[in-house]
């Protein structure tokens, strides 16, 4: 009687043994509340968790997944206390397991070649300058989450049947000589299900076909091919690798001995070629040691959670976070200080049994010579035993309330939003061992969280603006995307017609409204930053920064720096500033397309009243602007950078410079580019020294 080929379901990608250093990462991560892009720098090292958070995300938010940042994109649609809950289940299925020699070497074998063709494909997509790196790296770990698989249902019968923990055509046969099914179809379904729109379930599926065959494919196959030939000789540059690098990437002898050393810097700071079994064992001892104790941490977190949860005003929330801190910390008080925006001021927040003399306390963000707006402005913990700085009136007040020796403010950041501070009395320097644990991290994360929550529902429940224009948002937007969709039905419709543009310009009309209303709702909503005497200088470079991967570099764009190395510093909002920079350098790229030169200045002078102003320049050698269309450059129609482009971004631009209190102008001919320039105040040059920018 012949026999059936075995099945695997998702059942099997939950039996799935993940390595355990990279659990201890991401239940850290998860801890202390990381984002989804930095999450997935930690489940892309791991073929099991990868494949545990891509199926979860394509069965419950199948829409939201990025065929370029698939991982990315999963993480940010599953959120964190799902994200959390596959961790648990992962290490959960660690920490019951009993590995004999067979299963723990070959499994070690797995999570290395994983980690090898993961970082290749991650280097050989840089190399040739693949826009989406994140799947190329997927495609190098995922190329064993076959073998993954039947370790886990077969254990040491299959490890011994494999010998080597590495993909193969000889080893396919053997698979499906006892199973009847192979790893690379068992891949092949599992993947498949996910519907992401890839080459990546191809690129595994066709991993040992010919050479001649993969070389007029697309490149995720032919990345994964060489990746995957790396790891067949991790430790040193073989003939055959520099053969086949040579075939389908046409690279040169000195080309893939850079890729090569490259690539090894990576993987070998994973894990070791080889390892003994004693020594593996002692490894996942620790490991899973650490596991335990984060298990438990994490549901301290959701006990806290909930504690915090049933709280409805600020003054509730105070007294529950206190108890928190006093009970799992050696400091003997807790003072909380929350955010006013309208006034950029820190306000006490008194708790039950707290002096009443609390509620009187305030002081404005910008009083950095207190420890606690200083510790808020920074974004980091600050103590009076480390701190050099001599102790300011309020602090003292707070030394007294605290009737201790010091004092140790814990900020609450949520991004870039400013909530709160909250100040522990400890008396001495040992004390803030305890502070700096990862469980007061976690309560600290958790206490965040509430505080917004209270924030945004006391914000819907003004009669303001702000609630007026989030119910319009709301109700707008149904419509545009009713008509968004219609007019690509009428694209279809009209391709290739002499009207085919007026559906996109109905899009880009709808897209602009869109834009519009999000700018000023999110401006609304936005937590009132704090002024602060900002390095212009360096948010030009962090602008460039978050420009480069996006726009600089696939355009080939040079970019000149002209700063100034001694500029005075500006009091002014920096998250508003660097959105302007982002724009305008943007625009730049889109506007000389490709080969182009953007210049970057930055200097300051003395303005006719005396004061002083720092000017930033943005300079292209694109086509220009024609003289009637710089007239009415700042509206929201105009676009110079040609078919694809509404024209938002400047009109956008031109508010948020208003917002700063800021200048801007443009200059453009055809001849010599185009020139914006923003001009911001100094302020009084007695209060604004000159400073490394």
């Amino acid at each position: 009687m012949e026999q059936r080929e075995e099945q695997f379901s998702e059942q099997d990608i939950g039996n799935l043994f993940s390595m355990p250093q990279v659990l201890v990462q991401l239940l850290e991560a998860c801890l202390e509340g990381t984002d989804a892009a930095s999450l997935s720098e930690i489940v892309i090292q791991d073929t099991a968790l990868s494949a545990r958070v891509l199926h979860a995300a394509s069965k419950t938010c199948p829409g939201q997944l990025d065929p370029a940042e698939p991982l990315t994109s999963a993480l940010q649609g599953l959120g964190l206390p799902v994200v959390k809950g596959i961790a648990l289940q992962a290490a959960k299925r660690l920490i019951g397991r009993q590995f004999s020699e067979e299963e723990l070497l070959f499994l070690h074998g797995l999570w290395f070649y994983s980690g090898v063709s993961g970082q290749t494909a991650r280097c050989v997509a840089a190399s040739i300058s693949y826009p989406h790196v994140e799947e190329a790296q997927l495609s190098g770990v995922l190329l064993n989450l076959g073998m993954h698989l039947l370790l886990a249902r077969h254990g040491q019968s299959y490890a011994e049947l494999a010998e080597q923990p590495l993909s193969s055509s000889r080893l396919r046969r053997l698979e499906d000589g006892k199973y009847h099914i192979d790893h690379l179809r068992i891949a092949d379904d599992l993947v498949k299900s996910w519907q992401i729109d890839s080459f990546l379930v191809d690129a595994i599926r066709f991993l040992h076909v010919e050479i001649d065959q993969l070389e007029n494919c697309g490149q995720l196959l032919k990345i994964a091919r060489l990746a995957h030939q790396f790891g067949i000789s991790p430790e040193n540059l073989s003939d055959d690798t520099r053969q086949l690098a040579k075939r389908l990437f046409g690279f040169r002898t000195s080309e893939i001995e850079y890729l090569f050393d490259w690539a090894q810097s990576l993987y070998a700071q994973q894990l070791p070629t080889t390892a003994a079994y004693d020594l593996l064992q002692e490894e996942l001892r620790d490991s899973l040691n650490r596991l335990t104790a984060l298990a438990f941490g994490l549901a301290d977190q959701e006990a806290a959670r909930a504690r915090l949860a049933c709280n409805n005003t600020p003054e509730e929330l105070a007294k529950v976070a206190r108890n928190l801190y006093l009970e799992n910390s050696s400091a003997g008080e807790a003072i909380f200080f929350l955010v006013d925006q309208k006034s950029n001021r820190l306000v006490g927040l008194p708790a039950e049994g707290q002096p009443r003399t609390i509620r009187e306390l305030s002081i404005p963000l910008d009083a950095t010579l207190s420890l606690a707006p200083h510790a808020l402005l920074k974004g980091e913990p600050l103590d009076t035993f480390s701190s050099n700085q001599p102790l300011s009136v309020f602090d003292h007040l707070l030394l007294r309330l605290c009737q201790s020796r010091g004092l140790c403010c814990q900020p609450f950041r949520r991004d870039a939003k400013l909530l709160g501070v909250v100040v522990l009395g400890i008396d001495s320097q040992q004390d803030i061992e305890s502070l700096q644990s990862l469980r007061l991290k976690m309560y600290t994360q958790v206490m965040g969280s509430a505080l917004e929550q209270i924030a945004r529902g006391a914000l819907e429940t003004l009669g303001s603006d702000t609630s007026v224009l989030r119910r319009a948002c709301h109700e707008v937007s149904n419509p545009l995307t009713i008509i968004s969709n219609y007019a690509e039905v009428l694209r279809h419709q009209l391709e290739n017609g002499e009207n085919s543009g007026l559906a996109e310009a109905i899009k880009k009309e709808v897209r602009r409204v869109d834009d519009i209303l999000n700018y000023y709702l999110n401006q609304q909503e936005m937590p009132q930053f704090p002024e602060q005497r900002i390095c212009l200088n360096q948010l030009v470079r962090d602008a460039l920064d978050a420009l480069r991967l996006a726009e600089i570099e696939p355009r080939k764009i040079d970019v000149k720096l002209d700063l100034q190395e001694s500029l005075i510093k500006v009091v002014a909002n920096a998250v508003l500033v660097k959105q302007v920079l982002v724009n305008l350098i943007k625009n730049a790229a889109e506007a000389i397309g490709e080969n182009g030169l953007i210049t970057l200045k930055t200097h300051d002078r003395i303005c006719a009243d005396g004061g002083r102003l720092a000017e930033i320049v943005i300079q292209d050698n694109g086509p220009g602007i024609s003289e009637d269309m710089q007239q009415k450059l700042f509206r929201p129609v105009v676009s110079t950078k040609g078919p694809g482009h509404a024209g938002v971004g400047l009109s956008i631009v031109k508010t948020m410079v208003e917002d700063l209190g800021a200048r801007i102008s443009c200059h453009s001919s055809a001849s010599s580019g185009t020139v914006f320039s923003l001009q911001i105040a100094g302020g009084d040059p007695a209060a604004a020294p000159v400073g490394l920018g």
